[in-house]
């Protein structure tokens, strides 16, 4: 790739949407050798739609067991990058923010001055996007970079 390092953003949230985002992230790092290694940036958006992660959280759990969920999510998410980083020997660093998914990794993409951000996409159709929203497509939207979506 012409011996330019480049910076490489993943989204990852823990689902199987994600792992195969990674996949292809991982990959894509990996394509540089030498002196010019790629650099993959991994990120998870913590939103305060607790609802994503209702099967992990009990309600009326005290504060500080909130913290050690959060921390296992946190951890759960960043499983597969970590490991598939290690064996490929991908140079990782992990990012956690808070707020608005999309609009967060369009921040941090920018923050980070990536050079492509790769993300993953259930694909559910143009009239669940018109109400509910895509992250992906308004990542697409908004993004400085190259986005490579990854389809489920």
């Amino acid at each position: 790739m012409l011996g330019i390092r480049r910076k490489i953003m993943v989204a990852v949230d823990g689902s199987a949407v994600s792992d195969k985002a990674v996949k292809e992230a991982i990959w894509l790092a990996g394509t540089q050798e030498g002196s010019f290694k790629n650099k993959l940036i991994a990120v998870f958006i913590k939103n305060d739609r607790v609802r994503d992660y209702d099967d992990l959280f009990v309600r009326g759990i005290p504060i500080a067991e909130v913290r050690e969920r959060w921390e296992k999510i946190i951890d759960h998410a960043f499983f597969v990058v970590r490991k598939l980083a290690a064996e490929k020997g991908v140079e990782l660093e992990e990012v956690v923010a808070e707020g608005e998914p999309a609009s967060r990794i369009v921040a941090l993409a920018q923050k980070y001055d990536v050079d492509l951000l790769v993300i993953g996409s259930t694909g559910k159709g143009s009239m669940k996007r018109a109400f509910l929203g895509s992250v992906s497509a308004e990542v697409i939207e908004r993004a400085g970079c190259g986005v490579y979506v990854v389809r489920a």
